[in-house]
């Protein structure tokens, strides 16, 4: 083991621009990583060496690159996951299941230092220090199929069972029947041009309760219909009650008027004399 992470930190210092993964993969796939002078060119010789699986591969290191980044571990290498090389490859398969995922991680991963490694994550991509973005379609498909695998331990839990509500306090539960009746009583005085003072509190007041058991936050049609006709009987009410008011108000405006008048014929008759 020690001599195989020496050779790859060799190839490595040879090719300043390789990642040790990179190497890794390479070196299993039989290549000789010595000839080749570039990231780009020992990519492309694993994606040659690997064929058609070059896709799948790819997105093995990058889900658990994501599944590394979730559960905020130290990993340098694939293996040192708790997940066998064929769960790495079903939970690869699963992304690559999900619309817009392989055209995403083929933008994500154009360049060949972010490819067939172990990459980090931030906000934002920084290439040369091996972080892509998590805002990428990619990385929100990896993260999500994750999580409903349950791989990572406490959120999917989170997830997938609500923590039971807690009881409400006395001042956010439901008023009982005769507050709701204040309530509906106050808001029809309202509409209706006058104050809460006026009749309002008399007509809650004469609203027979009943029994506590049967409280409820809803009002039936018949009780609403008692509370129209007192509403409308204290319109009446209040109606005669203005019209008395302007008739004395017309009586006395005529009193005045007829006394004003007198009072200038006098003077009128007392300028000739």
């Amino acid at each position: 083991m020690e001599s195989a992470l020496t050779d790859m930190a060799a190839n490595s210092n040879s090719n300043p621009g390789l990642h040790p993964n990179q190497s890794s993969v390479a070196v299993g796939l039989g290549l000789d990583v010595a000839k080749l002078n570039s990231a780009q060119a020992v990519v492309d010789a694993i994606e040659a060496a690997l064929g058609n699986e070059a896709g799948e591969e790819c997105a093995r290191w990058f889900a658990i690159s994501v599944l590394k980044h979730l559960r905020k571990a130290k990993w340098i290498i694939p293996s040192d996951s708790d997940l066998s090389d064929e769960r790495q490859k079903n939970l690869a398969q699963d992304c690559l299941a999900v619309e817009g995922f392989a055209g995403s991680l083929r933008t994500v991963t154009k360049d060949a230092r972010s490819k067939f490694r172990i990459v980090g994550f931030a906000s934002s991509k920084k290439i040369e220090r091996g972080v892509l973005a998590t805002g990428t379609k990619a990385y929100k498909i990896a993260a999500n199929t994750i999580l409903e695998a349950g791989l990572v331990e406490g959120q999917a839990k989170q997830a997938s069972h609500k923590t039971p509500s807690e009881k409400k306090p006395e001042s956010q539960r439901p008023k009982l029947k005769e507050d709701v009746v204040k309530t509906a009583v106050g808001r029809r005085a309202k509409r209706r041009g006058y104050s809460e003072d006026e009749k309002t509190i008399s007509v809650a007041d004469s609203a027979e309760p009943t029994p506590a058991k049967n409280e409820s936050v809803s009002m039936s049609k018949e009780e609403f219909a008692n509370l129209d006709a007192a509403l409308s009987q204290n319109d009446a009410e209040i109606i005669q009650q203005n019209w008395g008011d302007q008739q004395n108000e017309d009586r006395w405006s005529r009193i005045l008027g007829l006394l004003a008048g007198v009072g200038f014929f006098v003077f009128v008759a007392l300028l000739f004399l």
